[in-house]
Parts: C-alpha cells; sequence; structure tokens
C-alpha cells in the first residue's frame, strides 16, 4: 500500500500538468483539474492505512511514511490547479461562449450613438445680450475677507480639544 501511495502522488501531480494544459478544452480539463486534489486525498489515505498496518505489525512504516509526505506535497498544487483552471472551466464548458473576431460585452463606453461622453460647453451671454431668466445668476466677485459689522457680538471662542483617555496601566 505505501508503494500505491507513492504512485499516486506522481499522478495526482502528473493530472495537476494536464489539468492546467487542458483549460481550454471543455469536460477535459475539468476532470484533469478536479481529479487531482482527490488522487493526492487517496494516496494519504493510503499512506496513512500502511503506516497503520506497517506499525501494527511491527514493521518500518517508512514506504507509508513517505507516501503520505508526497502526497500532502501534491495536494497543495492540486488543489491550487482545480481552484484556478478547474473553475474556469467549469464556467466556460457550461456557458453558451461564442468567440467571434469583435468581442464586446453589449456595453457601451461612449454611450449608444457612439458619441463622446463629454459635458456641453457652458453657455454664457454674449455682451449686450440679456440674461436668460431661468439661468443662474452669478454671485458678485468679494473684495476680499468679508467685514464685520461692529454692532454685531462677538464670535465665542474656539473650545479647546477634548482631553485624551489615559493610557494602559493607568
Amino acid at each position: 500500500m505505501g508503494l500505491l501511495s507513492i504512485l499516486l502522488s506522481g499522478l495526482a501531480v502528473v493530472c495537476a500538468g494536464i489539468g492546467v494544459l487542458t483549460t481550454p478544452i471543455p469536460k477535459i480539463g475539468l476532470i484533469f483539474a478536479f481529479g487531482a486534489p482527490a488522487l493526492a486525498l487517496g494516496g494519504i489515505m493510503l499512506g496513512g492505512s500502511a503506516m497503520s498496518k506497517a506499525k501494527r505489525a511491527g514493521h518500518t512504516s517508512e514506504t507509508g511514511r513517505i507516501g503520505a509526505i508526497l502526497n500532502a506535497i501534491a495536494f497543495v498544487p492540486s488543489v491550487v490547479v482545480a481552484l484556478t483552471c478547474g473553475v474556469c472551466n467549469a464556467f466556460f464548458s457550461n456557458g453558451d461562449v461564442h468567440v467571434q473576431k469583435n468581442f464586446q460585452f453589449g456595453v457601451h463606453p461612449f454611450g449608444p450613438d457612439g458619441g463622446v461622453l463629454t459635458l456641453p460647453a457652458p453657455q454664457r451671454p454674449r455682451p449686450g445680450e440679456p440674461a436668460r431668466p431661468d439661468a443662474p445668476q452669478p454671485s458678485p466677485p468679494s473684495d476680499g475677507p468679508a467685514r464685520r459689522d461692529p454692532a454685531a457680538p462677538a464670535a465665542p471662542a474656539p473650545l479647546p480639544p477634548p482631553p485624551l483617555p489615559p493610557g494602559p496601566g493607568k
């Protein structure tokens, strides 16, 4: 069983590599990408079983331990391939995707008429032309800081900042 566990670790790595290479192929890439972690998990279980049987028989469990370690190492890239390439393949093998030269999502970035999305130029009245009554009237320019009325009450002084809470241990 220990040798079978070692063999499954190598098979899991090979399936993960084939899963990466066959990502664009529907269903086949899916089988290899998701089969790699399953093989690695099976190898971990076989390696553990070989270790327990060898311990019960009083023998050394080196092949089972090596198989379990190799499968644990092979499990990490297998899961990464399954979560990236396998999921990508699953999305694209189940959807109705048509590849064509002018690939568009149906979004018009420049508006439905193909024009540029910019604001129109501001409408300013020409000199000597009366202003439109519905147009907002500009505020008159100020001549520096506002002057304070001497009869008005004085502004209250700003408050000091609140005290900080006590630190740790105080």
